[in-house]
């Protein structure tokens, strides 16, 4: 089944008739029969039901029609996007991401969006959710990937992944020895924290479960993103909440420690979030790239399931 047979049945769907519809598709009707009546053949379906005076439409036909007609849209709106870009007047897509952009996650989204839009020059900003809100309605980005809730209705999120918290510790820190670290461990740390202007939700969080374990949270340093975070960790300065997917080639001056108990309520959940109207053809193109991304990484868990089983 090719792009053109579904060409080929719209235009017999609209008129009814061989001739017009072989006049309307440029070529001639016997072509025309022949193609449809080979299409109905691989569908083991009829489409139409012919007779010398008239064409009529079978209600196989009418399904195949209305879903042949989005195929269409889909295939003229995918060509029209390539000429655009292969004009010049869309061929830069501005992302802000709410952390480090070298997160495994990041780099799977980018290599398959490099793989299938080469032409695509893709621009990363490093914008906490809040600064990312305010880009977006302002359109000084496409799309940012930050940290839910958001409370805008002209912006649409998609959620992607939760990441559970963990503590960043020096790699030379008694507790970097530990495979788990007991919360209440950390209560004489000095911690390296976000503002509660940045991230309100993940601040009360962190300070909510320390005064549950019975001690104060010590805030030795304010940072505004993950990389300057890690930098402090890393110099021996402070202990850190981070995401569990923080890149691993960072364990070289930090380890990752799970707490205990596990925190879900710090669990950091990252969302795609995007202006609703109008959707930009590059938004449209990074959406697809993530639900691609997203199947595949469920199916490869779902088959690693199986294969445990």
């Amino acid at each position: 089944m090719e792009l053109r047979h579904f060409r080929y049945v719209v235009a017999l769907a609209e008129t009814l008739h061989f001739g017009q519809a072989a006049q309307r598709l440029g070529i001639s009707q016997p072509p025309l029969s022949q193609q449809i009546r080979q299409l109905e053949d691989e569908l083991g379906a009829k489409l139409f039901h012919r007779t010398k005076r008239q064409v009529q439409m079978t209600e196989a036909g009418k399904a195949f029609v209305a879903e042949a007609r989005l195929v269409l849209a889909q295939a003229d709106h995918a060509a029209r996007i390539a000429a655009r870009v292969n004009e010049g007047e869309m061929g830069r897509l501005v992302i802000a991401v709410a952390g480090p952009a070298d997160a495994p996650i990041f780099i799977d989204i980018l290599r398959r969006f490099a793989k299938r839009h080469p032409a695509i020059h893709v621009a990363l900003r490093n914008m906490g959710t809040v600064q990312q809100v305010q880009a977006l309605r302002e359109g000084r980005i496409h799309a940012g990937f930050l940290v839910p809730p958001i409370d805008d209705p002209s912006l649409a999120v998609e959620n992607i992944v939760r990441q559970p918290a963990v503590v960043a510790l020096p790699r030379k820190h008694p507790l970097a020895a530990r495979t788990q670290v007991p919360l209440r461990a950390l209560a004489n740390e000095p911690h390296v924290m976000f503002s509660r202007e940045l991230a309100p939700r993940y601040f009360d969080a962190i300070v909510g479960a320390c005064a549950r374990e019975g001690f104060t949270l010590n805030v030795a340093h304010e940072v505004d993103n993950l990389n300057t975070a890690c930098a402090i960790v890393a110099a021996g300065l402070g202990v850190c909440f981070v995401p569990a997917s923080l890149q691993d080639a960072r364990s070289r001056q930090i380890v990752l420690r799970p707490l205990r108990p596990s925190l879900p309520d710090l669990d950091s959940p990252l969302a795609l979030a995007y202006r609703r109207e109008p959707v930009s053809e590059l938004v449209q193109l990074l959406i697809a790239i993530v639900k691609d991304m997203l199947r595949a990484r469920a199916n490869g868990h779902r088959h690693a399931a199986s294969v445990q089983k």
